[in-house]
């Protein structure tokens, strides 16, 4: 039989234990591009042939073990638009969320220095960008929804109350989206960039 001794000894010092720890890290930078003295945001269209094709998304990617999540932002970013690293001024942390499939993202507000529209066509369709200006006068369209929980087709109904009738809660969900006129930002893109035009403008 345990005792109370026993335990004790064994919870000495522990710390939380995380049920469901965040699966991947990611992280995204928010572009701003200076052209005579307007700033406008930059964002990219995926290529077709890759997950989310042709989706409209900011710079970003996997976090990587020996980087901080500003760090793999800035590195992304490089990576996706064919630019130096040293040529994007990270200017601040901006917010974390967390994604399908449990992923963590951090946004950071930067800017490209001197870029000149490159980008890289294994990834990337092409770049657009939007004023600030642009945002200050058009506020999102919102929707309002869930993200609803679904079992396995061998769930074991059997063993709940209500069985197949259990009333899951759903967690709710704001969706925003931009209708510009380089397409239709939406999804995570759109969330993070609703909260950064709320610090912005």
């Amino acid at each position: 039989m345990t005792s109370l001794e026993a335990i004790r000894s064994r919870i000495t010092g522990r710390k939380t234990e995380e049920i469901r720890p965040v699966r991947r890290r990611n992280a995204v930078l928010i572009p701003l591009i200076e052209e005579d003295g307007e700033l406008s945001i930059l964002f990219e269209v995926r290529q077709a042939d890759i997950r989310q094709g042709g989706e409209i998304c900011f710079p970003g990617g996997m976090v990587e073990e020996t980087e901080t999540p500003s760090q793999a932002a800035a590195r992304e970013t490089a990576e996706e638009l064919l630019i130096p690293e040293d040529s994007i001024e990270v200017l601040a942390p901006m917010h974390r969320m967390s994604g399908p499939g449990g992923a963590q993202i951090d946004s950071f507000l930067g800017v490209l220095h001197g870029y000149t529209g490159s980008y890289s066509a294994e990834e990337v369709d092409h770049v657009f960008k939007v004023p600030l200006s642009w945002f200050a006068q058009h506020a999102p369209r919102l929707s309002e929804g869930a993200m609803a929980v679904e079992t396995a087709e061998d769930f074991p109904y059997d063993c709940i109350p209500g069985g197949r009738d259990y009333p899951w809660r759903k967690i709710p969900r704001t969706f925003y989206f931009y209708e510009t006129e380089g397409g239709v930002i939406w999804g995570m893109t759109a969330e993070l960039l609703y909260h950064c035009l709320k610090v912005l403008l």
